[in-house]
């Protein structure tokens, strides 16, 4: 019954942007030193977890404001997402949207000017939201291994564990 919805959803989503011109959603857009952006809407649905996560891998927040309806650059797909100015503004090629749709529940996509607009119907919880990050940032890099993003250490991990700089060998005391 979840694919439905999902299904449902995106099919609203992708709905022309006249018909649904009345949206409030407001967004946020996060950015990091290498003018990658993850856009967040709604922005009053933004968790704590997510945002504290968010700034945990070296984003912080760039703006806020109306969300607009968008394509991607290849005309294909539509969602929510910063105007074009903003995005130019800030210098952004790629970034990461995510529609936060409940709780704990939430759609993501990935735009990239080569790729386009790519926008899974798939919802997912915070934890493979967070993987998912990590990995689409590493492709945007390419082979540039020097900026790889690693994942930090759970709230699981031992208070009194070390880590090293090779790979966070774990010391325990």
């Amino acid at each position: 019954m979840k694919p439905f919805f999902a299904i449902l959803f995106c099919i609203l989503l992708g709905l022309p942007s006249t018909v649904r011109a009345g949206s409030d959603y407001d967004y946020q857009l996060y950015k990091n030193h290498e003018n990658y952006g993850i856009v967040v809407f709604p922005k009053e649905s933004i968790s704590k977890d997510l945002d504290n996560y968010l700034k945990s891998i070296s984003f912080e927040v760039a703006e806020s404001g109306k969300a607009v309806m968008r394509h991607g650059s290849k005309e294909e797909n539509a969602t929510y997402m910063m105007p074009l100015d903003v995005q130019k503004k800030h210098s952004i090629e790629k970034f990461i949207v995510i529609q936060v749709l409940g709780e704990n529940s939430m759609l993501a996509g990935i735009y990239d000017p080569q790729w386009g607009l790519t926008l899974p119907t798939t919802m997912y919880q915070l934890e493979a939201i967070k993987e998912n990050i990590l990995k689409t940032l590493n492709v945007f890099r390419g082979n540039n291994r020097q900026r790889q993003t690693r994942r930090f250490p759970s709230k699981n991990t031992p208070k009194n564990a070390n880590f090293s700089t090779s790979g966070y060998n774990i010391i325990y005391r």
